[in-house]
């Protein structure tokens, strides 16, 4: 048995511990052999599969039903939206376009408040859901919020504008 001394002068047992890298290397081997012994098929324990198979939208993946091992063709490549390759619902379609216009209501109003207010504007977020337009951040003053609710509210197309602007308050004098 090897031994050594130690600062005290007395023998101390070496350790016969392998190095954390040897630990690290059987460790790596034991978890590759496990692997390789799982049986092919649903085995989704990531934390979101069930012990039939998964549910829902991930049922109607290949990627995800097919067993391991599995190859399955190939989809067409392309990726024009809509195209032959996407079939798109009625409700999906709709959803998209409201997007869309809420989208270009919000920049509308967007454009509309750098025009009028200038640099003020700058610290005003415009976001826009279902034609209800929310002006959100921080401005100077109270008469600078109002006129932006003005604004976004002489906009064409908006439904109802909510306020979420912040402004310093002023203490009053005595």
């Amino acid at each position: 048995m090897a031994t050594e001394r130690t600062r005290q002068g007395k023998e101390a047992e070496m350790s016969s511990r392998p190095h954390a890298r040897e630990r690290m290397a059987r460790r790596y081997r034991r978890a590759v052999a496990r692997y390789d012994r799982t049986p092919e098929g649903r085995y989704e324990r990531g934390g979101f599969g069930y012990p039939e198979g998964y549910r829902g939208g991930y049922a109607d993946r290949p990627g995800y039903w097919a067993r391991r091992g599995e190859l399955y063709p190939p989809e067409p490549e392309g990726s024009g939206w809509p195209s032959p390759l996407h079939h798109v619902s009625r409700v999906a379609e709709e959803r998209h376009l409201r997007a869309y216009r809420d989208r270009d209501l919000a920049r509308s109003v967007d454009a509309a408040l750098y025009q009028v207010l200038g640099p003020e504007a700058e610290g005003i977020a415009t976001y826009a859901n279902d034609a209800v337009i929310t002006l959100e951040g921080t401005v100077s003053h109270a008469e600078v919020a109002r006129e932006a609710l003005e604004i976004a509210w002489r906009m064409p197309g908006v439904y109802r504008v909510r306020n979420a602007l912040r402004w310093p308050r002023r203490e009053r004098a005595r």
